[in-house]
């Protein structure tokens, strides 16, 4: 009876939370599936780090594209405002050409371009419906840069002045002396026919002389950018002669709706 009073107390002692034969063996227990759990649970909280780091990663790359593609879309617009102030600013230069002359003109952009070294010609989007004429002075900038040489029904060829086929009737702003503009290719001129001693010099202005009958008179064609006097043997001076802009960037121009029956064409 005495040993079975024992096994009951400390069987009580046991459910009673007092000290035990067998809290040893809970303990070792409880420490080994601790140290299971905690085992699993690195690799379990592993990948939920990556996961989280997947989705935020994947939300931060979306957002990267959509501002890009915003980026884009800005500079695009951008771009778009600027070549509109620029061509604002074009157009507005050959109004005021407009308004100061005493001719009816039509403003055409430049489809077409042909800038070999021995011939300089434009393609531009008017023609025959709007007025113009193989003949008429074609003017972009400050001044003159060519003349039409040939118009269909929507289309037109323009011949630059520094193509070799070009001649203009000119002449110095300054001293009033006379010379022919001609075509020297590279986008560049030369006034001709301008005898040694003659006073000309670097940054003159040269202008049409309206002695042709292609081209009204005062009208600017450049200036000069070099002189010289050339062999002996010539009889005139070397003069090269700056157009009134870079020929290679002609955007649009005017041409000036002259009686075509009184001008020059092309043969």
């Amino acid at each position: 009876m005495a040993s079975l009073a024992t096994i009951i107390f400390f069987y009580v002692g046991l459910r009673l939370g007092s000290i035990s034969l067998f809290s040893p063996i809970e303990s070792t227990l409880l420490d080994s599936s601790g140290y299971l759990q905690k085992a699993f649970s690195k690799p379990m909280n592993a990948v939920k780090g990556f996961w989280a780091s997947y989705v935020v990663l994947r939300d931060v790359k979306q957002e990267n594209a959509a501002l890009r593609e915003r980026i884009a879309n800005l500079q695009r617009q951008l771009n778009e405002y600027r070549e509109a102030l620029i061509a604002n600013a074009r157009y507005r230069q050959l109004l005021k050409i407009k308004g100061r002359n005493r001719f009816q003109s039509v403003i055409a952009n430049v489809v077409g371009v042909d800038l070999a070294p021995w011939s300089a010609t434009l393609v531009i989007d008017q023609g025959r419906s709007s007025g113009i004429r193989p003949g008429m002075p074609a003017m972009a900038g400050p001044g003159v840069i060519g003349k039409v040489i040939e118009s269909g029904l929507g289309f037109s060829r323009i011949m630059l002045v520094s193509d070799y086929n070009n001649a203009v009737a000119a002449m110095v702003q300054r001293n009033r002396v006379r010379g022919i503009l001609k075509g020297a290719g590279h986008g560049g001129c030369t006034l001709a026919y301008v005898e040694k001693g003659v006073d000309v010099e670097v940054g003159d202005r040269i202008i049409t002389s309206g002695t042709d009958g292609v081209f009204p008179k005062g009208f600017l064609l450049g200036q000069v950018s070099s002189v010289s006097q050339g062999p002996a043997a010539d009889l005139f001076q070397d003069i090269t002669v700056k157009p009134v802009m870079d020929l290679n960037r002609v955007e649009e121009v005017m041409i000036l709706l002259t009686r075509s029956d009184l001008l020059e064409t092309r043969k």
